[in-house]
């Protein structure tokens, strides 16, 4: 089910089973992130022997597993940015559910893409397997901060993919946070993941906040914000320690 939520892997069912508490998926999440970031790094790897530019063997690393997550979470995040203009909670889940993108959309994307493009480039000047680390890491946690982001804010409504995927429970969040905390601190190897974590959980808590103010709780777009602010976060981390 985090599979069928998370990605658009060929083969993978797009129905939800039923009789299934689809909520409990949360607690894959970081698994996900596992996969899609190991998928991501292979062409990464390849391009990185063949003596390509840091910056073009990061991109494409980007650009591989948007692919394979179809964009949800870059969606996300350019939706809610794009909602800033709406000037009550009604017009902004109105604007969150217009499939056009607005300049404050282009805007997000490009300067959370360039954080995060400059970060990763950042880890590969350090070597390949710095990179794999960090991006293992940040792959993994920016997912877990997910289960946090939806255990904590319900969603604004009765609509939409927050609501239609429920809330985790307290168990399922904290098996999600921390299993994935665990796998990033083992695929990593570096101690700045308690620093990562902490600072996107508080940041995660901090964005749940404001979209709570901002349209009434979190929704699917919001959830996609989410992993894309803490995912940057965390790779800022990392590459500064």
């Amino acid at each position: 089910m985090a599979a069928m939520i998370l990605t658009r892997l060929p083969g993978v069912s797009t129905d939800y089973p039923e009789n299934r508490n689809i909520a409990n998926s949360y607690a894959a999440f970081p698994l996900i992130g596992v996969l899609v970031a190991a998928c991501a790094a292979i062409p990464a790897m390849a391009l990185s022997l063949a003596n390509i530019p840091d910056l073009a063997v990061v991109a494409v690393m980007l650009a591989v597993a948007a692919l394979i997550t179809g964009g949800l979470h870059e969606d996300g995040l350019a939706d809610v940015a794009d909602s800033l203009g709406g000037s009550d909670p009604a017009k902004r889940l109105l604007i969150m559910r217009d499939s056009r993108i607005g300049a404050f959309g282009v805007l997000a994307l490009i300067l959370v893409l360039v954080i995060q493009i400059a970060c990763l480039a950042d880890l590969l000047a350090e070597g390949m397997t710095t990179l794999m680390g960090g991006w293992l890491a940040c792959a993994i946690l920016s997912r877990a901060m997910m289960a946090l982001q939806a255990w904590a804010f319900p969603p604004p409504d009765n609509s939409g993919f927050a609501h239609s995927v429920g809330r985790p429970d307290m168990r399922v969040m904290l098996i999600s946070m921390g299993g994935g905390f665990v796998l990033a601190l083992m695929l990593s190897g570096s101690l700045a993941i308690f620093i990562a974590a902490g600072c996107a959980a508080v940041a995660t808590y901090g964005f749940g906040y404001l979209m709570n103010r901002h349209i009434g709780g979190v929704n699917g777009d919001g959830l996609g914000a989410t992993q894309m602010i803490s995912a940057s976060i965390i790779l800022m981390v990392m590459a500064a320690a």
